[in-house]
């Protein structure tokens, strides 16, 4: 993961892990990192990549590589304050005044970071001697979007000699940042780490939803009339706010479920610091205590807890959110993780999943599953995802 994004908020470890969190986490906790207006314009694009024919329907659609666009446009536009544009060709910033090379390159980094992805996975199986796989397109895909994200933050570090004072201020992450360091190569860095956390993971939720919703029509019903009890059916941005989203109890559920079932973060790794002891899972009855020397590393296996029957009881594997109305959190269900390095993001994540799928079931009554009879299969490349994407029809419901 060093070699990317680069030492991080995600990569780092020890006194770097620190500096970075502290150097990140004071931008996160400013109301207008949530911004609905930006979550509404994306989800107005994606709208359009719907073509409703006149019985309501739409075709067939993969939803997955379109929330996979989304998903990249919010969190650049979001972090480096002009989206890439990626759900919108013609739409894509040109930039003239730096040449057709930085217009290419943006053209290019959904596809960039999707390949870099699949190399770093690759990678991984062969651990220290990754080396004997062939790097030439890796390093190019890298590089391509290094130059990026070093134009954005060249821009955010000029920003700050020559801003003037009595100006509009619109909230940029990577500005923000930039009041904090002038460094390009710490910015680009912790800017990798928070596009490659924001986009991927957010993505996948998106789809393990409308995978599972597709399946559970009941569910979906439910979920329907509890969003227009909550937030009416007009579709007009004015009548949804971050409240009503928030107090969508069977939304809420939903998206639990989803995170419990779909895992889109499978397993973390973390590393002892110090001779520890973990109080059970020794013994032939895993009941004894097990001891963690200094240096050890520690795999967490969150898809598989998340289908413990111990803990989620004989229908672990169904698709039902009930079971989360009068259930609290615990650490038998972590997927931002938890302690000192739960998921800095999280608020973000959830307020973007909520209002999106408040914006998306106002807009479509009925789905229907069209993968066929093919066994689910899970992608593993990155973050975990529908194997076979999400193919499903959606129905348009009268808008008010």
């Amino acid at each position: 993961m060093k070699l990317y994004p680069g030492q991080g908020l995600l990569t780092a470890e020890g006194q770097a892990w620190k500096h970075s969190r502290s150097f990140v986490r004071q931008q996160f906790f400013q109301d207008s990192v949530c911004s609905l207006g930006l979550f509404d314009r994306n989800v107005q694009e994606l709208d359009r990549k719907f073509d409703i024919g006149k019985d309501g329907w739409s075709p067939v659609v993969d939803l997955l590589p379109l929330f996979h666009n989304m998903t990249l446009d919010i969190i650049t536009e979001l972090l480096l304050g002009q989206s890439v544009q990626s759900q919108n060709l013609s739409t894509r910033p040109q930039l003239r005044e730096n040449g057709d090379t930085l217009a290419q390159d943006i053209k290019a980094f959904a596809e960039d970071q999707d390949a870099v992805a699949h190399w770093i996975y690759k990678a991984g199986y062969f651990g220290r001697f990754y080396r004997i796989l062939p790097q030439k397109q890796f390093k190019a895909h890298r590089a391509r979007l290094r130059r990026v994200i070093d134009w954005y933050a060249g821009k955010a570090i000029n920003a700050q000699s020559e801003k003037e004072s009595g100006q509009p201020h619109r909230f940029v992450l990577l500005n923000e940042m930039a009041k904090l360091t002038s460094d390009v190569g710490v910015l680009r860095s912790e800017s990798m780490n928070l596009v490659n956390a924001g986009r991927s993971t957010t993505a996948a939720t998106f789809g393990w939803l409308f995978y599972y919703l597709a399946r559970y029509p009941t569910v979906y019903g439910k979920l329907r009339s509890a969003i227009l009890e909550q937030s009416g059916a007009s579709i007009d941005p004015e009548h949804i706010n971050a409240s009503s989203v928030r107090t969508c109890k069977y939304l809420q559920y939903c998206i639990e479920e989803t995170l419990r079932l779909g895992s889109p973060v499978p397993t973390t790794v973390r590393k002892a610091v110090q001779d520890t002891t973990l109080p059970r899972g020794g013994g032939a009855d895993g009941e004894a205590p097990v001891f963690v020397a200094k240096g050890t590393k520690v795999i967490i296996n969150f898809f598989l807890e998340n289908r413990r029957q111990d803990i989620w009881g004989s229908d672990a594997e169904e698709f039902r959110p009930e079971r989360w109305e009068h259930r609290e959190h615990s650490w038998e269900f972590t997927p931002f993780g938890g302690g000192p390095r739960v998921c800095i993001g999280q608020q973000l994540a959830r307020m973007e999943i909520a209002y999106i799928m408040v914006c998306l079931v106002q807009r479509y009554d009925r789905l229907e599953p069209a993968d066929g009879d093919y066994p689910l299969r899970y992608d593993t490349t990155s973050v975990n995802r529908p194997g076979n994407g999400v193919h499903i029809k959606l129905h348009r419901a009268v808008l008010a």
